[in-house]
């Protein structure tokens, strides 16, 4: 008799145990906002439309950012290198759009660049600083989201969580 109350206390223990400490089920990630992107260098883009090819990377710069433009290079190899797989869109914030023309011929940048509703695509992606970058997936949910500088390592192992 004693073993069977022990059998009993040891299962409802586990059971408690198992209720209380399981990890809860995953909720389900954050939808991307889509926005009309005005493309420079490119054709005119909608974020969801981007995302809905292939994964796509946003990174949100500006001439005037020290961390932004020099991240650009690393950017721009990445699109060299993962252009085939992956959407890229560097959205500029600078009210300037002139300034970012010729920043972007300046540096020789191939990258697809765009601008929008600067108040809209601030509001919707948190842009209280810069560079800010992000991954969607093709069903248009947001996969990572980091803001500051990366360096070529960094961006690269940002960009692997879209394979």
């Amino acid at each position: 008799m004693k073993k069977v109350f022990a059998l009993l206390f040891t299962v409802m223990v586990l059971t408690v145990g198992l209720v209380l400490f399981a990890k809860a089920p995953s909720v389900s990630a954050k939808a991307a906002p889509d926005a009309a992107l005005v493309g420079m260098n490119t054709e005119d883009a909608t974020i969801h439309g981007l995302a809905g090819e292939k994964p796509l990377f946003i990174n949100f710069w500006a001439t005037w950012c020290p961390p932004c433009v020099g991240e650009m290079p690393a950017i721009e190899a990445m699109y060299q290198k993962y252009g085939d797989q992956l959407n890229f869109a560097a959205i500029t914030i600078d009210e300037d759009t002139a300034a970012a023309a010729a920043f972007l011929e300046s540096r020789g940048l191939t990258l697809p660049v765009y601008t929008g509703d600067l108040n809209k695509l601030g509001n919707d992606y948190q842009l209280d600083f810069i560079p800010r970058s992000v991954l969607i997936g093709t069903d248009g949910s947001i996969l990572a989201e980091y803001t500051g500088g990366m360096n070529e390592a960094a961006l690269e192992a940002f960009l692997s969580k879209a394979f």
